[in-house]
């Protein structure tokens, strides 16, 4: 299950005596997380005599499962953290497998997977993976239940969002909804604050329209942003590169620079697959969570990108990635360097 369906589950029943937590998205992790404890300690009234936690760098199986077998000190449900767990050692992994397989029932276990969840494919990924998939065999076979949190997919956002905004008693039109997914991107922390501001600002007023979030949420950074994309897309080089130069200026990472123009070229690569496929605005927009704005948008843009040309700029964004990552080259040459090859030989 997924943390939106966890956060339901734990409301209609006991929590269960073992939860394996992972995934690449640590926002949802993070949340999970704290469902799962205040659930286990409101259960019993218990407190925080009640809670051990443990670093699965330096624990070990036997450390888990006695304390998870001694009785909380002022009765109620024992609950045990483990963190890291994808550190734990191999021999301390399969000696936990066999207690995920058979949990004590007076107690609740986490084991938190950070990194990478059972279904991650990357190999820098594979030994977080790896413990994932055998915890999740494992808890699965016993009472236990698997809780995934990977990074979401840009159709998951508006769910994401109509989520977050329920758990403040708000809803939005659906202007604002995609306002506020464009506004935040695939940043979950910066969604959840997005909320936050919100909540703050409309209170009671009713649901959110797309000038709320103008007002409160997007800021010049996410207008660059627009901007960099745009320019990028339509080729502008000259254009992009004075953006570029004023993200930089202004302090954006140049790791996040590079993960806008990539999420902007997947889009376009997603919207022109459907569109190949003979899907209309509607039918691409549902597909993919986006506003039927940014749809239509990718739509013109897409008439100098062939799906080879697409692949391509999305190999070097990875490259570029890679290298600013390595230090290869200095942060600013590197992004130029990819802004030029990204806009082809056209200058505007």
């Amino acid at each position: 299950m997924d943390a939106q369906q966890l956060a339901k589950n734990l409301k209609k029943g006991r929590p269960a005596p073992a939860y394996v937590v992972a995934g690449e998205e640590s926002v949802l992790v993070d949340r999970a997380l704290e469902l799962i404890t205040s659930r286990v300690l409101d259960e019993d009234q218990s407190d925080d005599f009640s809670l051990t936690r443990l670093d699965g760098k330096t624990t070990s199986a036997a450390e888990v499962e006695a304390a998870a077998r001694t009785a909380s000190l002022f009765g109620g449900r024992r609950l045990v953290v483990v963190r890291e767990a994808q550190a734990l050692r191999p021999a301390e992994i399969k000696k936990l497998l066999e207690y995920l397989k058979k949990p004590v029932e007076t107690a609740t276990l986490i084991l938190v997977v950070r990194g990478a969840g059972a279904s991650s494919r990357s190999p820098r990924l594979a030994k977080a993976a790896g413990t994932a998939q055998k915890l999740k065999k494992a808890v699965e076979k016993g009472k236990g239940v698997y809780v995934d949190c990977p990074r979401p997919k840009p159709r998951d956002l508006p769910r994401l969002a109509e989520s977050a905004l329920a758990e403040h008693g708000l809803r939005a039109s659906r202007d604002g909804l995609y306002a506020l997914v464009e506004a935040v991107g695939e940043d979950l922390t910066a969604l959840i604050q997005g909320v936050e501001k919100l909540a703050l600002y409309v209170g009671d007023q009713g649901e959110i329209q797309a000038k709320d979030v103008a007002e409160v949420v997007a800021d010049t950074r996410s207008q660059s942003v627009f901007a960099l994309t745009d320019a990028v897309a339509e080729g502008a080089a000259d254009r992009a590169l004075r953006v570029l130069n004023n993200m930089i200026r202004d302090g954006e990472s140049p790791l996040v620079i590079v993960g806008h123009l990539a999420r902007h070229f997947r889009n376009l690569s997603s919207v022109q697959s459907l569109e190949q496929k003979g899907e209309n605005v509607e039918r691409i927009r549902a597909n993919l969570g986006l506003h039927p704005f940014v749809v239509k948008k990718c739509l013109m843009q897409l008439k100098r990108f062939t799906p080879r040309a697409l692949a391509g700029h999305l190999g070097a964004l990875a490259e570029c990635d890679l290298q600013l990552k390595r230090g290869r080259l200095p942060d600013n040459l590197a992004l130029e360097k990819l802004v030029i090859s990204l806009c082809g030989s056209r200058m505007a």
